[in-house]
This record gives C-alpha cells, structure tokens and sequence, in this order.
C-alpha cells in the first residue's frame, strides 16, 4: 500500500476516535453537571423546628390571623392569604417576607436574625415538593 494513503486512512481514523471521545466526554460531562434531584423535605422534621426555633410560633400564634403550627394553618393562611401555595414557592407569601424586601410590612423573622439562605432554600424546595404534611 501506498505510504500517504495508509497516512491518510490513519489520520481520518484517529479524527473518528477523537471525535467519537469528544462526543463521549461532552455526554459524561453534562451528568456529572445535573443537580441530584433534592431529597424530600418533612414538615415535621424539617420545616416546623424552623418556625419553632426563630420564634414564627409565638409572633404568628393568630397575629395578622395566620397560625404557622401546622401545614393546614400555612395553606389556609392570614389576613394577606395563604402563606404557601404548594407547588409554587415563587407565589408563596412566605418565601417572599423571609427575602428582601418583603411585598408588605417587615421582612420576616421581625427584627431578625433572618434566616440563613440554606434554610430559606429549604422551606422553598418543601414548598415546590407540595408542600407535604410529612
């Protein structure tokens, strides 16, 4: 065979295997960037010690009409409505008093300390699960 030729034939297989592993990287690398799905989130576990520990329990004890001890009393909400829309953290009352600013009155909880973005992050990822009474 002729010299250039099998030079030819070498540099379009290499090409091939090259592009091939290309191909293969750019699939392995887009899964390894996909975020695990979350994992589920309790309401009793999780988000009431929450309520429980930045004193939500005694401020909103009927304050505003709104109780905050179960997730029935979250769904059925205050005076501005519910606080949780399950399945829609953006459109939930809640999610928005905890950032700043808040739509109306002080940003929750009042005066502080406010609560740290992991914890905000996890009542919206309980909120975009449904909002599970778990």
């Amino acid at each position: 065979m002729n010299k250039s030729f099998v030079g030819v034939i070498l540099g379009f297989a290499t090409v091939l295997v090259l592009d091939g592993c290309t191909d293969m990287g750019v699939e392995s690398d887009l899964k390894v960037h996909l975020s695990p799905p979350t994992a589920e989130i309790s309401f009793q576990t999780n988000i009431k010690p929450i309520f429980q520990t930045y004193g939500c329990n005694g401020c909103h004890g009927g304050s505003g009409g709104l109780f905050v001890q179960t997730v029935a009393q979250l769904l059925k909400g205050g005076d501005h409505g519910p606080v949780i829309v399950a399945g829609k953290a953006d459109s939930s009352i809640i999610i928005k008093k905890l950032s700043s600013p808040p739509p109306f009155g002080e940003r929750m909880p009042q005066g502080g300390p406010y609560l740290p973005d992991s914890t905000r992050t996890m009542i919206r990822d309980w909120i975009n699960q449904g909002a599970k009474n778990n």
